[in-house]
């Protein structure tokens, strides 16, 4: 009995590892495949930055990522975007994203790779301080987007979500401080298993390689983003 338990585990932990390396595979094609949502118009003019989220990967068009959604809430919107597959808080200060222009408005969607890839606390917490430092330089209207609870996420291996879970709530934490401590609005994406769309029903919300929203998940998402856009996005004098 002890040796065929011993099978029983070491098959189910194989069949983990196999799983979560196929759909990386499947991420990283769908992130190959994204194209930013960025439209011409001549005001009022949004900026967007940050990771896989800003650029729409997992959506099936760039118009139905939260960029896209973004351009339908404020139709007559320039939208500038220049998010990046990957992105962590502090390759947007090595960029200099938020270093050019003035806009009516700033969206930063960032922080879920700083949860996946164990970004040291300290450092996110003053990185994401100077990144908030910075678009509070370039736009009135500034608006922190993290991510949901990534916990939730099926490409990561099944022992580990509870993990990762943690250090969602630890993210959240310290953009929601940084956000107060900045005056800038921060959208909190964070629901529990049992009131998360996400965690309820995967296959919806999730797209192919079950890490980055659908397009029903960028939608929800947006949803709880909307409630909390300026409703009159005015061009600021220049």
């Amino acid at each position: 009995m002890f040796l065929f338990l011993c099978f029983v585990i070491i098959g189910f932990i194989a069949w983990d590892i196999y799983q979560t390396r196929r759909l990386i595979a499947v991420g990283t094609g769908l992130s190959a495949k994204a194209i930013p949502y960025s439209r011409s118009a001549k005001s009022p003019s949004i900026l967007v930055v940050g990771d896989s989220t800003a650029v729409g990967t997992g959506a099936s068009a760039s118009t139905t990522s939260l960029a896209g959604l973004l351009g339908v809430f404020y139709p007559e919107s320039s939208i500038e975007n220049r998010g990046v597959n990957g992105s962590k808080t502090k390759d947007l200060l090595s960029r200099g994203d938020l270093k050019n222009g003035q806009f009516d408005l700033v969206m930063i969607h960032i922080g879920g790779n700083d949860t996946v890839r164990f970004t040291n606390l300290t450092e996110l917490s003053n990185d994401i301080r100077t990144v908030l430092g910075q678009a509070k330089r370039i736009s009135k209207n500034v608006v922190l987007v993290s991510t949901g609870n990534v916990g939730t996420a099926r490409l990561l291996p099944f022992g580990t979500r509870w993990a990762f879970a943690i250090r969602t709530r630890q993210v959240r934490e310290i953009f929601k401080q940084a956000a107060s401590e900045h005056g800038v609005t921060y959208v909190d994406l964070y629901r529990e298993p049992s009131n998360d769309p996400f965690a309820q029903n995967p296959l919806k919300y999730y797209a192919a390689d079950s890490f980055h929203p659908s397009d029903d998940g960028y939608a929800d998402w947006f949803g709880l983003i909307s409630k909390q856009l300026p409703l009159d996005l005015k061009p600021e004098a220049r």
